[in-house]
C-alpha cells in the first residue's frame, strides 16, 4: 500500500513535465488529447519531444505557464532522468559487491569495500568524502555539464555515443527514448529507495536475504 501511494504521488509530480512547449499549444492542443499520439511537427518531431502516447499532452496543473518556465522544467526533467538512470545502474552494480580497490580515507582506515550499498552508505562515508562529492558535483555543474541558454534543453554539445545527430525523426526518436527511460528511472530509483528504507535492501521481499520489513 505504501509503495502504491508513493508511486501515485510521484506520478502526480511528474505529470508537469509531460506537456508540449507552450509556444506550440495553441496549434496542437486539439489534436494532443489523452490517449492519442502527438502529430509530427515541422521539425520531424523535434518540436513535440516528450509528448508521447498513450498519455499524450497532459499538464493538469498548468505548471508550464510560459515558454521560459517550460524550458526550465524540461532541463530539470532531463537532468533528473539522467541522474536517476545512473543511480539505478549504480544501485544494481554496487549490490554485486563491486568496489574500487582503494582506500576512502588518507590513513587507509576506511576502504571502498567497507561502504555498504544503498541508504546505509550515507552515514558510512566520512565527512571529508562528502565534501569531495559535493565539490565534484559543483565542478561538473559549472563545467562540462553546464546548460547553455543557446542550446536545446539537455544538449551539452557532446556526441551521442560518438554520433552527432541532425534535427529530424532519428534525433527526435533518440531524445524521446532518453526522456522515457529517464522518467522510468525516476520511478525506479524512488522505488529502490523506499524498498531499501523498509527492508534494508532495494531488492523486493522474498528475495534471499530480504525476508522482513522494518519501519
Amino acid at each position: 500500500m505504501l509503495r502504491a501511494v508513493v508511486l501515485l504521488l510521484a506520478a502526480t509530480a511528474a505529470s508537469a513535465f509531460m506537456g508540449a512547449p507552450v509556444a506550440h499549444r495553441a496549434a496542437t492542443k486539439a489534436s494532443m488529447t489523452m490517449g492519442l499520439p502527438p502529430p509530427v511537427g515541422r521539425q520531424g518531431g523535434m518540436d513535440e519531444l516528450g509528448v508521447l502516447s498513450p498519455v499524450g499532452f497532459w499538464d493538469p496543473f498548468n505548471y508550464a505557464t510560459s515558454p521560459e518556465q517550460f524550458r526550465r522544467y524540461r532541463e530539470v526533467e532531463i537532468k533528473h532522468g539522467r541522474v536517476a538512470m545512473a543511480a539505478t545502474l549504480g544501485y544494481i552494480v554496487a549490490e554485486t559487491g563491486l568496489r574500487w580497490p582503494a582506500a576512502l580515507t588518507l590513513d587507509g582506515s576506511v576502504s571502498f569495500s567497507d561502504i555498504p550499498n544503498g541508504i546505509a552508505a550515507i552515514p558510512a562515508i566520512p565527512g571529508l568524502g562528502w565534501v569531495q562529492i559535493v565539490f565534484l558535483v559543483g565542478c561538473l555543474e559549472a563545467g562540462p555539464l553546464a546548460q547553455s541558454e543557446d542550446a536545446a534543453p539537455g544538449d551539452l554539445g557532446w556526441k551521442y555515443f560518438g554520433v552527432k545527430y541532425e534535427d529530424g525523426d532519428v534525433k527526435a526518436d533518440k531524445l524521446n527514448k532518453e526522456l522515457s527511460n529517464g522518467r522510468l528511472a525516476m520511478f525506479g530509483i524512488l522505488g529502490m529507495l523506499v524498498e531499501d528504507k523498509l527492508t534494508g535492501s532495494f531488492l523486493p521481499l522474498g528475495v534471499p536475504g530480504v525476508d522482513q520489513m522494518t519501519l
